[in-house]
C-alpha cells in the first residue's frame, strides 16, 4: 500500500507538537549573520509535520557527480567538500514564540545549530531568528504543500531474518518529502563528518538525506546528500499497518520499520495568515498600487 491508502483507510497523528502555521515545505530564501554576511547560495529546504522536522542543505560549491561512476573518482578536497553537507530528522517541540529540535538523526554527528528559533510568519513568509542575535533566517512555504501529511520515524531494517537498529526519517507534506537513514554505527560526536573521512567513505556517507518531489508516477529523488542518487525514484510505497503508530514497509528484500508521529490524507496548508481590519482595509486600499501585476 502507499501512505496515501493508508492515510485514507487508518489516519492517525500524535496533537500537534508546533502550531499549524510551521507545517508545510519550506524554502529558505536567505540567511543573514549579525556580521552583515549573507548567503542565498546555499539550497535549504524544512518539511514540518506535527512533530517531526525534516532538514536538508546542500552548498552550491558541492562538487558534481557528473562523470564520475562513484565515490572513488574524488579527490580528497573533494571529498571533504562532500561530506560537508548537512540533512536529518528531528523531534520538535514547542515553547512560547520558540522551536526547539532534538534527538537528530543527522549526516553531520553533532548539532550545528544548537539554538531554538523564534519564528513568526506573515503570509507564505516565515522569519527565524536565532535567541543570540547571530541570524536571521528567511523561508518560503512551497507551494502545493497542501495534501498527504506524513511524518514517520524510522526505528529498525530486517534483511535476511537479521534486524538492525537504524535511525532515519520521512516527512511529507502534500508533493514534498524529506527522507533520512542514519548509520548503522554513530560516528564520533562533535568531529564534523568532513573531518572523519578516514573513518571510512561507506561509513561516512552511509547516512542520507534526500528532498523528493512528486511527478506524475511518484516520488523523485530531486537533491540528496548523495549526489548520486538525484533523478531516482524514492520508494514511499510497499507499507502495512502493524499497531496504529507501527508502520511496515517491504522494500525488495529489506523491510523498514517506521513509528508514526502523523498520517492524514488531505491536510490543508494555506498561504495566507490573520491580519488586524485595519491592516486588511489598508491593503484593500492600497492593492491597485501595492499589489499591481
Amino acid at each position: 500500500m502507499t501512505l496515501e491508502d493508508l492515510a485514507r483507510d487508518a489516519p492517525f497523528a500524535k496533537p500537534l507538537a508546533v502550531p499549524d502555521w510551521t507545517l508545510g515545505c519550506w524554502k529558505r530564501r536567505c540567511i543573514t549573520y549579525a556580521t552583515g554576511r549573507e548567503d542565498t547560495d546555499t539550497t535549504v529546504i524544512w518539511i514540518q509535520s506535527h512533530g517531526l522536522t525534516g532538514d536538508l542543505r546542500i552548498p552550491r560549491w558541492r562538487p558534481s557527480a557528473e562523470g564520475k561512476a562513484d565515490l572513488d573518482g574524488f579527490s580528497p578536497d573533494e571529498l571533504a567538500l562532500l561530506a560537508s553537507v548537512e540533512g536529518g530528522v528531528a523531534d520538535t517541540g514547542w515553547a512560547g514564540d520558540r522551536m526547539a529540535w532534538n534527538n537528530w538523526s543527522a549526516f553531520q554527528p553533532y548539532d550545528k545549530w544548537p539554538e531554538p528559533g523564534v519564528l513568526q510568519r506573515v503570509g507564505s513568509s516565515l522569519i527565524e531568528w536565532a535567541p543570540s542575535g547571530i541570524y536571521v533566517e528567511d523561508w518560503r512555504l512551497q507551494p502545493n504543500s497542501s495534501g498527504l501529511m506524513a511524518g514517520l520515524r524510522l526505528t529498525a531494517e530486517i534483511r535476511d531474518g537479521v534486524q538492525r537498529r537504524r535511525d532515519g526519517g520521512l516527512v511529507v507534506c502534500g508533493d514534498h518529502a524529506l527522507f533520512t537513514l542514519g548509520r548503522f554505527e554513530e560516528l564520533p560526536e562533535e568531529i564534523p563528518a568532513q573531518r572523519q573521512l578516514a573513518q571510512g567513505l561507506d561509513r561516512v556517507f552511509e547516512a542520507e538525506a534526500a528532498y523528493c518531489v512528486r511527478d506524475a508516477d511518484g516520488f523523485r529523488i530531486s537533491l540528496s546528500t548523495n549526489p548520486f542518487r538525484h533523478g531516482e525514484a524514492a520508494p514511499f510505497d510497499g507499507f502495512e499497518q502493524v499497531e496504529p503508530d507501527l508502520l511496515r514497509q517491504t522494500v525488495g528484500d529489506l523491510v523498514r520499520l517506521w513509528r508514526v508521529d502523523t498520517l492524514l490524507p488531505a491536510v490543508e496548508v494555506s498561504s495566507t495568515t490573520p491580519a488586524s481590519p485595519a491592516g486588511l482595509a489598508w491593503l484593500d486600499g492600497e492593492a491597485g498600487v501595492l499589489l499591481r501585476g
